[in-house]
């Protein structure tokens, strides 16, 4: 599966990466397995609703455009309200 359909970053503003509204801090997995909670004020709950997390296979540059070099979509999840 490529999760082609995931599209881009959230990007309202228009920012270069790692700038997006939809850029979280780098996720670090120990033996297959992850977890993360993240704060932001670059966006409200509201504006994802129906949106896709994405995590890539690879190590994010924090320079190439537009998404840090950090390789293919190897899985997603959509954001949905509980």
């Amino acid at each position: 599966m490529d999760f082609s359909d995931t599209k881009g970053h959230y990007n309202p503003g228009g920012c270069a990466h790692p700038h997006h509204a939809g850029d979280l801090p780098p996720l670090f997995s120990c033996n297959g397995h992850a977890f993360m909670a993240v704060l932001t004020d670059r966006f409200r709950a509201a504006e994802v609703i129906g949106r896709t997390v994405v995590i890539h296979s690879g190590r994010d540059d924090f320079t190439s455009q537009p998404a840090g070099d950090s390789g293919t979509k190897i899985a997603c999840g959509v954001i949905r309200p509980v």
